[in-house]
């Protein structure tokens, strides 16, 4: 039986922008599966193409990425875009841990604690997947996402704050993602409705070197990754 490893984000597209590659990577041994916290729809505008819904359209965005991925399972916990606050942290968790212990993932992975670009909405996923880690000691580990100082550094414009970035030397895991750098382009591109991050970003990675990086708390060895 395979084991099962969850990935935890807060809008459609965090899978894409993160942690995509080892998603990719893991999903040619592991049960993969992406829950997504909030709907990615802070404006409640229709979307201008086809009077869809912008919710609708971004839950069609992230089945198409998880599909490039390879990932085949998608779950929404339904939270509205830039709401994640003390009032809804345990609702959030309570959400999550259903999932958690109807499906018993071996792995989580999140962002880092920061939130990667400091957004608050990471920062509350991040937080609440950490809180049902604890909670869940049968769970072997978790793996936080996080960026390096280069990226950062070319980002402090992008949010109010943009927390600084990683050495290579202070991370637990690298991901050589080279094999499957298609695969994250082509799930970035599954969000057309984002284009505009879209094309900075992946510009981005083309001229950084193939690799993701993670902090790690590790109980039990028992995910191991190529």
């Amino acid at each position: 039986m395979k084991k099962t490893v969850f990935c935890v984000i807060a809008h459609p597209d965090d899978e894409a922008f993160g942690p995509s590659g080892t998603l990719a990577i893991l999903s040619q041994t592991y049960d993969v599966h992406v829950i997504c916290v909030t709907d990615g729809a802070s404006d409640p505008r229709f979307h201008p193409i086809g009077g869809k819904k912008l919710s609708d359209v971004r839950s069609v965005e992230l089945g198409a990425s998880a599909k490039a991925l390879g990932v085949q399972h998608v779950h929404f916990l339904h939270f509205q875009d830039g709401s994640l606050n003390n009032n809804s942290y345990h609702d959030v968790a309570d959400k999550l841990t259903v999932l958690v212990m109807q499906y018993r993932p071996s792995l989580l992975i999140t962002t880092e604690l920061r939130g990667v670009s400091g957004h608050l909405d990471h920062v509350a996923v991040a937080m609440i997947t950490s809180f049902v880690y604890r909670k869940q000691t049968w769970i072997d580990a978790i793996w936080y996402n996080c960026v390096r100082r280069e990226v950062s550094d070319a980002m402090q414009d992008y949010f109010v704050y943009f927390p600084p970035g990683f050495d290579q030397e202070h991370v637990d895991l690298v991901v050589d993602i080279t094999s499957v750098f298609t695969q994250k382009i082509a799930a970035a591109t599954c969000h057309a409705s984002q284009q505009k991050d879209v094309d900075r970003v992946t510009k981005r990675w083309l001229a950084l070197p193939k690799e993701e990086w993670f902090l790690t708390d590790v109980r039990r060895a028992s995910i191991e990754i190529a």
